[in-house]
């Protein structure tokens, strides 16, 4: 009889009930304060100041042993290479870069690799690409590093950066006269761009998986590769240096990689850092323009898509990052010159030359604020848990309402309780989630599926229109599914609380693999699934729940984010065309993503199909549940088996 009379029951019972009368609040609370903690880390006293932590780096930095000769031959360089590009407008020329590279002494072979573009109705494109081996003279081929640069031909729609190709070579008969070289060194002209380097990547570590990319084989290797530089020199004449660090998926390179780049550059007086440009070299010591550099380094990072050649490297555990040399304006009378280049690229190889193990200390997950400034892991990822604990924590709080709901009044000790006992109908929960996540699999096949592609492209409709087709489609079919499945007010609760459990889980899975890409979809959709309220009366609550929802749907998020983006570049144009051009963009996107991860294996395509489809699917189908009824629901006195009060009286 004491427990029926228990004062913690009651007090337990108001708190609960307290919790679910505020839960909207307490967790957009908790979304608001994640949101401003991430606005806090360009702070000083929230990130730190770059420093290196592996001492075998230094040696780069202490002097060079680099002559003028080296330079003067660089130059010679620059002119028989611009001879050469006028009678080869559409490829590289492979001739004269063998030829130098013999001449100087490199161990030197062709790559040849084939791409069986999966979305042209059988077209296939070839190319090319040059490197050449350095021998370590101390030691076996046992460990090696890369100097990479990407060819571009004259008819690129690509910046030109052939300036690199001289720079290389001038480095490479530098080097060959060395004899300290514990290395060995692979210099390495890629063309096409990232296929070239993904395709040579893939035949350097014998990978045969990729069936859409025909990586070929290589008629020789070094040693195990420790690390890569990639060169993109617009001129000789050098202004400032922009370091690319975003790799494939997010990844990024060791940061005493980035700080060695950075060091040496600064030591040859040449201005260097992240995301620079020639009208903001020097960053802003403010406190909103730390935070742009910061956003910005998170916007680029969650797209997965690499800023140069060197992000493909990171896959295979190598540490890279690309090096874009910059061209001073005409106005200017005086630049560090190619003699500064070569001077970065001889102490950055030196460094890794001492290397005696992997990259192992240091960073592997931070943002940078600015060039010597960065944001580590562990001051970052509270924001990103407080967002993602806002959906944890009301999922818990709707758990309460099943067992305290908030519009039945107290019942005297002993009453009986009328209406209608509530029970989980694990059956249809278990159908519609097993329902939305087989429409999320579907999605991820279809685009890859080559009978499909073939009857597109045979109907003359285009890879970037059929794409757009088959997730309309897909959408348009989530759309109507609530028409033929009903959830009563209860059920469609416990399925809120299992929706909200797997999306606070997968945003903070995702963040551990990806921050940039986690924190991204947390802002977007947190505050939008916390607002919405599927089981509320009215037809206009009904409305913009639903409303929100669909916004909410990942096609009309990526739109609505490159029409903001389009509003941005294209000012001049009038409304009709700004929607036009951003539904272009959009098709674009979608293209870009399904080939990326067909080719590189970029998963946010498949990542945003698998977790965030069905999460919204199921979403769809809350907006449609019946509104909320009076039913008896399970209270803690009861416990699980639903007994009454009366019937424990009885039973007393």
């Amino acid at each position: 009889m004491g427990l029926l009379t228990n004062p913690s029951i009651t007090q337990k019972a108001k708190y609960c009930k307290a919790l679910i009368r505020h839960n909207t609040l307490i967790c957009l609370g908790l979304y608001l304060l994640g949101v401003g903690y991430f606005c806090l880390l360009p702070d000083p006293n929230f990130n730190s100041a770059t420093y290196f932590s592996e001492n075998a780096l230094l040696p780069g930095l202490v002097y060079s042993e680099l002559r003028s000769e080296t330079v003067t031959l660089a130059k010679n360089y620059v002119g028989e290479l611009e001879l050469e590009r006028e009678h080869h407008r559409k490829d590289m020329p492979y001739a004269w870069i063998l030829a130098k590279m013999r001449k100087i002494g490199l161990e030197t072979h062709t790559h040849n690799f084939t791409l069986n573009y999966p979305l042209g109705g059988g077209k296939v494109f070839t190319g090319k690409n040059v490197y050449g081996i350095l021998r370590a003279p101390r030691i076996g081929s046992t460990e090696s590093f890369v100097i990479s640069v990407p060819y571009r031909p004259p008819e690129s729609v690509h910046a030109d950066v052939s300036a690199g190709v001289p720079l290389m070579l001038a480095f490479a008969e530098f080097a060959r006269r060395q004899k300290y070289w514990a290395k060995d060194i692979i210099f390495l002209i890629t063309e096409q761009e990232q296929l070239g380097m993904q395709a040579w990547l893939e035949a350097y570590y014998g990978l045969e998986d990729n069936r859409v990319l025909n990586a070929g084989s290589l008629n020789a290797r070094a040693g195990a590769i420790q690390a890569a530089i990639n060169l993109e020199v617009h001129g000789f004449d050098v202004d400032y240096i922009n370091l690319k660090v975003e790799g494939l998926n997010g990844q990024l390179p060791n940061l005493d990689l980035h700080n060695l780049a950075q060091k040496l550059s600064q030591k040859n007086g040449v201005v260097a850092g992240y995301r620079l440009t020639e009208t903001k070299q020097r960053k802003s010591n403010s406190h909103w323009g730390k935070l742009q550099n910061l956003l910005a380094m998170v916007f680029s990072q969650s797209t997965g898509v690499p800023t140069g050649n060197h992000g493909l490297f990171h896959r295979y555990g190598i540490e890279a990052l690309t090096l874009e040399c910059f061209q001073q304006p005409s106005s200017k009378n005086s630049s560090p010159g190619v003699g500064a280049l070569l001077k970065i690229v001889e102490g950055i190889s030196r460094s890794l030359n001492n290397l005696l193990e992997r990259f192992h200390q240091s960073y592997f997950f931070y943002l940078l604020v600015t060039h010597d400034r960065f944001v580590s892991i562990g001051d970052y990822m509270p924001s990103l848990g407080l967002m993602a604990g806002a959906l944890l924590i009301s999922s818990f709080i709707h758990y309460l309402s099943l067992y305290y709901p908030e519009d039945e009044e107290e019942q005297p000790a002993g009453e009986d309780v009328t209406g209608t006992e509530s029970k989980i109908n694990y059956v249809q929960v278990g159908f519609l989630l097993l329902l939305a996540h087989s429409i999320g699999a579907l999605t991820t096949v279809l685009p890859f599926h080559t009978g499909l592609n073939n009857y597109l492209h045979a109907a003359n409709l285009s890879t970037q229109f059929s794409l757009f087709t088959i997730m309309v489609s897909i959408s348009v079919l989530v759309l109507i599914l609530p028409a033929f499945v009903t959830l009563d007010a209860f059920n469609s609760e416990v399925l809120q609380i299992v929706v909200l459990l797997e999306l606070g889980t997968a945003l903070l899975t995702v963040g551990m693999l990806n921050f940039s890409l986690g924190l991204v979809l947390a802002v977007v959709m947190v505050p939008i699934v916390l607002i919405l309220q599927p089981r509320q009366e009215g037809f206009l609550n009904k409305g913009s729940s639903r409303l929100f929802c669909i916004l909410l749907h990942p096609l009309m998020v990526t739109y609505l984010v490159l029409l903001g983006v389009t509003c941005a570049l294209f000012p001049e144009l009038s409304l009709k065309g700004l929607l036009g051009k951003a539904l272009t963009a959009t098709m674009d996107a979608i293209t870009y993503s399904v080939v990326d991860s067909m080719i590189y294996g970029n998963w946010l395509f498949n990542l945003v199909a698998l977790i965030f489809l069905p999460t919204w699917t199921l979403l769809w189908f809350l907006m449609f549940s019946t509104s909320t009824s009076k039913v008896r629901r399970p209270t803690t006195q009861d416990g699980l088996t639903g007994a009454t009060n009366a019937d424990a009286l009885k039973q007393d």
